[in-house]
């Protein structure tokens, strides 16, 4: 005895839609939640930069969390605009490339911040301290108590972590799925 099946094709289409329908919202949803995340990374990641000493506008509106879809993949890219960043997300020791010291100004030569030692605008003189620290000086001729102190010489410099990005995505990472729930509810 033969066994026949019988499917009514508006019920199956109806259930097609249904999951179709059901697809799309899910997506949705995961769009959603990954913008939110990207606003929260930028919004936090702002706020930790700002919080790090003197870091401006040009640092807490340089960060960037960016929502990326494509492969099948939905991914948050987070990036700033200022390329040494990472510097003060991780921390760093910088050395000299091909001289001796890393030139620094004094706070309160303001005539040279911003200027390299080979561009200032006048002679520099080198003149060790007492205590072995190299300096570049300038000095009038013939001014008396015109030497002043422009430059200090470091042979590396260490700048500790200052910023806390990382571990404000892997906060935020632990988050997306209460965002998630929320578009998923809507």
């Amino acid at each position: 005895m033969p066994l026949n099946i019988y499917v009514d094709a508006s019920k199956v289409q109806a259930f097609a839609n249904k999951a179709n329908q059901y697809g799309h919202n899910v997506m949705t949803a995961l769009r959603a939640a990954a913008g939110d995340a990207a606003r929260e990374i930028e919004s936090r990641g702002a706020a930790d930069i700002a919080s790090a000493g003197n870091f401006g506008s040009r640092w807490t509106q340089g960060l960037h969390a960016d929502v990326r879809v494509g492969g099948g993949n939905i991914r948050v890219d987070v990036s700033h605009d200022v390329p040494y960043w990472r510097v003060f997300e991780y921390g760093a020791t910088i050395q000299p490339k091909n001289q001796e010291f890393l030139w620094i100004p004094f706070s309160d030569a303001a005539d040279a911040k911003g200027v390299w030692p080979r561009d200032y605008g006048a002679p520099l003189f080198r003149v060790t301290s007492r205590q072995g620290l190299p300096m570049l000086w300038t000095w009038t001729p013939g001014v008396k108590d015109s030497a002043e102190p422009k430059y200090f010489g470091k042979s590396e410099v260490h700048i500790p972590q200052k910023f806390h990005i990382r571990d404000i995505v892997k906060k935020v990472g632990l988050e997306v799925k209460q965002y998630y729930r929320q578009h998923m509810k809507r």
